[in-house]
């Protein structure tokens, strides 16, 4: 794929694709076509299904686009998070670790949960179901396809580390698996995670090509009765009891209580940017509610 990058006034990069029929291949796959009509990418917040989204400030430029049709799937608005390889955004977080997505080799496309005035740092509440429908077309380049890496799709972002994550790896060794993903902080400095538990929830090569419905049930504790309960099409394939919150209660950091719901791609930890090959993933129907009869309302 040719791609040239165009710096502009704002230091921003303008990706100018030299070959429309990668164009093609970016929205659609062998077995599915978008039939879309895009809407320009926002600054503002949006709220989808009662939670309250606004753009990551390290997204990829012009990454983000919400659609208003999609063959396969009914909802109000379809959300279009692109990745692609050339240069990083961030630099550092902002967080006096000098630390940013440009330090990992790490490029993202995502909506981040926010409160109406700006805020991000909040928990969720303690018992919570989520729900949100899912599209990995065939296409898009997972194990094998993909410079080594790690992809969250979804988080539920504490202070350093997701809480939990909906992941999928790109290394070798890996399986071809997406998988529940629980983890803590290991060197808060160098933004390092350990991980807590993997739980395998069905095999890459079955999940991508379709529209596939998430339901996922989380109780939020410190503590041994915490668990998160993951549906795919109304099967259960996940079922993780434990602590689901990866930072102690009295811990001084003011983002401790942090736990906020995000939504999209993050590629993360490659070995390089110039590597990464280029992909789009949809997200439609995203809400959340007390109950699971309430989230199918």
């Amino acid at each position: 794929m040719n791609v040239v990058f165009q710096h502009t006034k704002s230091g921003q990069h303008i990706m100018l694709y030299k070959n429309w029929q990668h164009i093609v291949e970016i929205f659609s796959s062998k077995l599915i076509l978008a039939l879309v009509i895009v809407v320009p990418a926002f600054s503002s917040p949006s709220n989808a299904g009662g939670v309250r989204f606004e753009q990551s400030a390290s997204n990829l430029p012009n990454s983000y686009k919400r659609l208003r049709k999609f063959e396969g799937i009914k909802a109000k608005r379809i959300h279009s998070f692109s990745i692609y390889g050339g240069e990083c955004v961030t630099s550092a977080y902002g967080d006096g670790t000098g630390k940013g997505d440009c330090s990992y080799g790490s490029v993202r496309s995502m909506l981040r949960e926010t409160k109406s005035d700006g805020r991000w740092v909040f928990p969720q509440p303690p018992e919570a179901w989520y729900g949100f429908d899912m599209l990995v077309p065939a296409n898009f380049p997972t194990q094998g396809a993909q410079t080594k890496g790690s992809y969250i799709f979804t988080q539920w972002k504490g202070g350093v580390c997701p809480h939990a994550s909906i992941n999928h790896s790109t290394r070798k060794g890996q399986g071809d698996i997406i998988y529940l993903r629980l983890q803590a902080p290991r060197d808060v400095a160098n933004h390092d995670c350990r991980d807590i538990a993997r739980i395998p929830l069905m095999k890459m090569r079955d999940f991508k090509g379709q529209w596939r419905n998430f339901q996922v049930y989380a109780k939020w504790s410190h503590k041994a009765d915490g668990q998160i309960i993951v549906y795919i099409d109304g099967q259960q394939v996940g079922n993780y009891s434990g602590p689901t919150l990866n930072v102690p209660p009295n811990h001084p950091h003011k983002k401790a209580k942090m736990n906020h719901f995000d939504i999209g791609v993050y590629l993360c930890c490659t070995a390089g940017v110039k590597y990464i090959r280029p992909g789009t993933i949809y997200f439609a129907n995203v809400n959340r509610a007390g109950s699971q009869k309430k989230l199918s309302k």
